[in-house]
């Protein structure tokens, strides 16, 4: 009967019927990430005035303009830096002789709508020069060279293209600077 009992034993051992228990443990892990990003904050390039550092410029006669003692040249600024400018008003300008003097010259005021023109890398500007080169009598020397000055106090010199008198004073009237067509 000793034998039929762990029989019995091995029997119900190999059916399962144990007193086992199993134990679930549970594990929390809190993994935190930082991100760290870099913002820069920039002033818009549009709104930096062109200096003369930023630009190039040509002045040359306004074809089939010459008449009644007036001639009109058209001065062309554009933008060489690597930065958006603006332009805005009525150049200042004066005009120097071969030997770099400045020449006398009355600036007349006009009538034309300011803006301010966005310029950007190679873009350009104009704005008309009227004066009366050729009306005696007529002051000596002549102009080679035109001065253009910008707010912060630099100034561009470019080639007057042709070279004229300024008789009279020079009486000048430059327009507003627009957009290039």
């Amino acid at each position: 009967m000793a034998v039929g009992c762990a029989g019995a034993a091995l029997v119900a051992a190999g059916c399962g019927l144990t007193n086992a228990s199993s134990k679930t443990t549970t594990v929390t892990r809190t993994v935190t990430h930082t991100v760290t990003k870099t913002v820069t904050a920039s002033a818009a390039p549009a709104g930096n005035a062109c200096t003369a550092a930023d630009l190039s410029a040509s002045f040359q006669v306004l074809q089939g303009s010459a008449g009644a003692g007036n001639i009109v040249y058209t001065l062309q600024a554009t933008n060489r830096s690597p930065q958006t400018c603006t332009l805005r008003g009525v150049p200042k300008i004066a005009f120097l002789d071969t030997k770099g003097d400045s020449m006398q010259s009355t600036i007349a005021g006009n009538s034309g709508n300011i803006t301010t023109v966005s310029l950007d890398p190679g873009g350009s500007a104009t704005a008309q020069v009227r004066f009366s080169p050729d009306v005696d009598p007529c002051d000596p020397g002549t102009a080679s060279t035109l001065r253009v000055e910008f707010p912060d106090g630099s100034a561009l010199d470019t080639n007057l293209e042709p070279q004229t008198r300024l008789c009279g004073a020079g009486s000048l009237q430059p327009t507003p600077f627009k957009g290039a067509d």
